[in-house]
Formats: structure tokens, sequence, C-alpha cells
């Protein structure tokens, strides 16, 4: 099956794919480096392993058993049948003299329907509207869905339980941003979701759009050499500034993230949660992209650490292994207002939302939110948090008379 890979209606190569949608090769000679997406230019199945990438995760909430349901082969079938469409870039494909064009198929104008849309209708008759959908390009395990609710593009985002955990720490997280007057945030309110376990999932407007698409950190990483000198975190910053981007703004901005996510215990930041934006026209990088997915923060699925060591060894997903490694990359350490967050008594009261979380563990996260409170404070201070998180817990001496029971 032979299509065009296009960037709008620009032409960036042609694609032959295989029968279960993956790809089986593509004209490399034929390619536009300028238009296509940012990839390893050292690796020629660039562009196999891009769109394998770009399919939705299986074990994303139903897919498998969506995928079953009609027939198809796998997420990269389905990502084929829906053209490889998106509502982040303008990548797509069209298949060979077909005739179509961008403004027959983008998703950012013309309406669509949702396949794995959370609380969809079964019933829904495919035939009334266009067949098809972004979410084929929906990346991440979390179960979501974009759709179209009062005429605004947005994405709907469940959980991984029957616990509203996740969709709440979001609400969390932006009422944090907002208290700090830190405007770039994805905005995110509680919805119900009709038949799934737990009481809410939340939702977030589409904050891209026909002039900005985006880009994700991980391919920005990737898209040049990186020298072996410096790390990661600075080769992300560099690469943006050679695209336009102010490097200053930006480290700016990586402070304010990095201090944010501490302070809520957010270990998910990889860097696929961290994006720029990039204008459609000039190609170059305008802003870092508002902060989104912050619902794996404040302990999610764990224990609540019962002391400061263990609080500090918190690992994380992103461009250093654990909290305090990635608290060593930040340069204003000040950036973040303490005494602008959000009270613990707030906190509690969302949780209590959930008829399925217990006041037990609503207690704990409390007092662990309060700790990192406490010990952001002291790195604001000068304090070298590193000392705590290597500190030996100290042992309380025996006191019992052990003279009859060792030997």
């Amino acid at each position: 099956m032979l299509y065009v890979l296009k960037r709008k209606d620009e032409i960036i190569t042609l694609i032959d794919f295989l029968e279960d949608g993956s790809v089986y090769k593509f004209h490399q000679n034929l390619v536009n480096p300028e238009l296509a997406p940012p990839h390893d230019l050292n690796n020629h199945d660039w562009l196999k392993q891009w769109w394998k990438r770009r399919s939705v995760p299986i074990n994303q909430g139903n897919i498998k058993s969506m995928l079953e349901k009609k027939g198809l082969l796998g997420p990269e079938d389905f990502l084929l049948k829906n053209l490889g469409l998106s509502l982040t870039d303008y990548y797509w494909i069209s298949p060979m003299d077909s005739g179509l064009t961008w403004k027959d198929v983008n998703l950012y104008d013309n309406e669509f329907h949702g396949d794995i849309l959370i609380g969809a209708n079964e019933n829904e008759i495919e035939s009334e509207i266009p067949h098809y959908t972004p979410n084929g390009s929906l990346q991440g395990s979390l179960e979501k869905s974009w759709t179209i609710l009062h005429g605004e593009r947005g994405l709907l985002k469940g959980n991984r339980d029957q616990f509203s955990t996740e969709s709440i720490n979001e609400v969390i997280a932006s009422k944090l941003h907002k208290m700090q007057g830190f405007e770039a945030y994805t905005d995110y309110k509680l919805i119900k979701i009709h038949g799934r376990e737990y009481d809410y999932g939340c939702y977030s407007k589409l904050f891209t759009s026909q002039k900005r698409e985006l880009i994700s950190a991980y391919d920005v990483v990737r898209s040049e050499r990186q020298s072996n000198h410096i790390s990661s975190f600075e080769h992300f910053i560099h690469v943006c500034g050679r695209h336009g981007m102010d490097t200053d703004k930006l480290r700016r901005f990586m402070d304010y993230m990095i201090l944010s996510d501490f302070v809520l215990s957010g270990r998910d930041r990889h860097l696929e949660n961290i994006s720029v934006l990039r204008d459609a026209d000039s190609l170059k990088f305008i802003a870092p992209a508002p902060i989104y997915d912050s619902g794996k923060c404040l302990f999610v699925q764990d224990n609540v650490p019962m002391n400061d060591r263990e609080m500090l060894n918190i690992k994380t997903e992103s461009f250093a292994s654990d909290e305090v490694k990635m608290l060593n990359l930040v340069q204003d350490r000040n950036c973040l207002d303490i005494t602008k967050l959000p009270a613990r008594s707030y906190i509690e009261e969302l949780y209590m939302l959930d008829s399925k979380m217990d006041e037990h563990r609503i207690a704990l996260v409390g007092e662990g939110y309060e700790r990192k409170i406490d010990l952001l404070r002291r790195f604001q201070l000068g304090e070298d948090l590193n000392r705590i998180k290597t500190a030996v817990l100290a042992r309380r001496p025996a006191v019992i008379d052990t003279e009859d029971i060792i030997l």
C-alpha cells in the first residue's frame, strides 16, 4: 500500500505499508529533511520507529478490545486507517492519487468521532460523521480520548484504577500554578465519566492549533547529536536555542516546573511529558508547551514516605533519576513562591470527593505534602538536601538488659 507522508499539503516522502499498518519501506532519497518529523539523523529506520511510536499504545485503556471488535490487526493498523492524523501536529499520510488535501482531513477544523471516547455511546453511527479520529495517535498508558465538548476540542482522561486520584491530582496542580500566577500550564477540570468505577475523570482544552504544533523533548533531544561532555538537560536547552527559543526564558520555565513537580512529588516528567511549541510556518520553537500530565504525583499508587530521607529518595522518570538530582539542575531556587501553595486542607477536601478513598490515606498524603513544602523551604534557604538523602537513619540504643539473651 503506497501513501504520501505530508506535513499539511507539503510532501515529505513516499511510504509502503504492510497489511498490519507497519512501515515496510520508505523512499529515503525523496525525503524532504526540512519538513520531516524531528528524528535521529543517524538512524536509517527512523521513519519506521517514528510511525510505530506515533501509534496508540496497546496497553492504553480499552484499546486492545476496541481493536479486536473492529477487526484491526494492531495499533499501527488503527493509525493507518485514520491517516496518521493527530491534534498535536500536522503530519499525516495520503493514499496515493487520492486527491485528499489537508483541508479535507485535518481534525482541527473537521468534526471527528471518538472510537475510544470514554463513556461514548456504543451505538454511535459512524456514517453520520467523518471516519477519522485523532485517537489513533494518542500517547500514554492512561485511559484517555480526544473529544469535542461544547464546540471545543479537548482531552478526556480517566484513571488507572477505581480511584479518581490522578484526575484530582491534575486539578491540584492546576490550582498550584494558578496561585503562583504562572500562565504556562494546562487547566484541568473534574468531569463525570459514565460507566467507570471511579467517580471522576478530568478534562482539559486543546492548546495546539493550526498555527502551533507540539514537539516533545524526547524528539528535540534526539534530533541533533549530543556531545559527550554535556547532559541531556543542557542538550535539550541548546537545541531549543538553535531553533529560535529564548534559552533564558526556557531555563526559568524548567526551574519552575522542577520545583512545582518536587513539592507535589511528581515523578512522571519523562521526556514525552515535556514539550515545546513550534510555529507552523517558520518552524521556529516559540515557547515551552504549557505544563501538562501532572496526575502521577502526591504518592499515587505508592506508600507515603515516613521520613525526610525516604521522601528525598523518590525516583523520577525525567532528565535525572531522582528528585534531588532534578533539584541540582535548578538555577533559580526562588522562582516558585512557597507562600502561594494550595493548603493541605484544600487537597484533603478534594480527595474527599472520591467516595473510594479512605480518610486515613488522605491524612497521610496531606502529611507528606506538608513535609515536601518544608523540604522545599530548606532547599530555598540553601540547605544541601543531598545530606538528608544519604544520611544513615539513627537507631535508638537498646535499653533492656541483654546479659541473659546474648551469648
